[in-house]
């Protein structure tokens, strides 16, 4: 019995579990499947030379007008004339089931393009259409050789300094992947990754060679607005923001809450609310997740906030709460450090009288 019980501390100590005396879980259940663990996702993968084909690059530019480059004559995106290697360059990492021709991918290319930027966008489609748990294995290739075109550019004029990478969910993870190899073969940082509620499910048990980090790029920004569904709760990033505490988004119906795939995708307004107003997501630090959560960091001082957008303080470190309304253009700006307007304790709230309810 002491030899079993010996092993069980071991394996216990390996995987850094918490003690029995503050771990519920063995009484309760903890996550598995496929929200949680996808078995193998880690192991290598291989993208042959005939598939690379298949992996291109569109170039958007002058007016919304569109170039597409294979990966094999990416090189000449350079040439491009839609290409100025003197502008920031944006890159757009797609997310699962996504695609270049896809609302998304246009939404995010058209609001960077008025902001004067090069934009790039990269179409994986193949290899993110396929079952999720193998699209998560086939980004890390995918991320190797979309980091080799960046090389490439490099030689013709592309600044790593002036280069930023924007994930939505899968796409987030991809971005790490890519700026991972392209510091791996040049020695040098990618400047920026937006990540847009980097996906939960096959990588909330990984570390961080597996998965986006902050130590990606010069400066990582990560949103989440869905931690425990299709997001993920782990901070990734220099700054995490926790919008309305990460769980789940408001909704149009103010007693029924955004659900999982709609707090999911919320990411995406939100972020295109906070490009058209700058300066109006205002996020206040926390001490730590629960806090965020909680909706409880009004507390703490002294007050600390931080700008959610391309103009945040890349100063800034920690874990931020942002509170929204539940309607588009969603921003609070300096009402959003006010508790009051914590929309969840307006939902909240309605059983905290001391007078006894008597329903009719």
């Amino acid at each position: 019995m002491l030899k079993v019980v010996l092993c069980a501390s071991v394996l216990l100590s390996m995987v850094s579990y918490p003690s029995v005396a503050d771990d519920h879980r063995a009484e309760f259940g903890y996550p598995a499947g496929l929200m949680s663990i996808c078995p193998g996702s880690t192991k290598p993968a291989v993208i042959p030379k005939s598939q690379l084909k298949y992996l291109s690059f569109v170039v958007q530019g002058n007016g919304r007008s569109r170039q597409k480059y294979s990966y094999w004559n990416a090189r000449n995106i350079a040439k491009d004339p839609r290409i100025n290697f003197k502008r920031r360059t944006l890159l757009v990492a797609i997310g699962y089931l996504d695609s270049p021709n896809l609302p998304i991918s246009a939404m995010f290319a058209n609001d960077y393009e008025d902001r004067g930027y090069n934009v790039i966008i990269v179409d994986n489609q193949r290899f993110a259409t396929v079952h999720y748990h193998l699209a998560t294995r086939l980004m890390r290739p995918v991320g190797k050789h979309v980091a080799e075109v960046l090389v490439q550019l490099t030689q013709y004029g592309l600044d790593p300094s002036k280069l930023e990478l924007l994930g939505f969910s899968l796409g987030c993870h991809t971005a790490g992947f890519i700026a991972k190899h392209f510091h791996t073969m040049t020695g040098r940082n990618i400047s920026t990754i937006a990540a847009l509620e980097p996906s939960g499910p096959c990588f909330r048990n990984l570390g961080p060679k597996d998965r986006l980090d902050a130590s990606d790029a010069d400066f990582v920004q990560v949103i989440h607005t869905n931690i425990d569904g299709y997001g993920m709760a782990a901070p990734m990033g220099h700054v995490d923001i926790y919008v309305n505490g990460g769980e789940y988004q408001p909704s149009d119906i103010s007693i029924y809450p955004c659900t999982t795939t709609c707090s999911h995708f919320r990411v995406l307004p939100l972020w295109i609310s906070a490009l058209k107003n700058p300066r109006k997501f205002i996020g206040l630090k926390c001490k730590d997740i629960q806090q965020a959560r909680d909706s409880a960091c009004y507390s703490n001082l002294p007050i600390d906030t931080v700008v959610m957008g391309l103009g945040i303080d890349k100063r800034k470190r920690g874990i931020f709460y942002l509170a929204t309304t539940m309607e588009y253009p969603f921003y609070l700006g300096a009402k959003g450090l006010k508790e009051e307007n914590v929309y969840w304790k307006k939902l909240t709230d309605v059983n905290s009288g001391d007078e006894t309810e008597i329903y009719t």
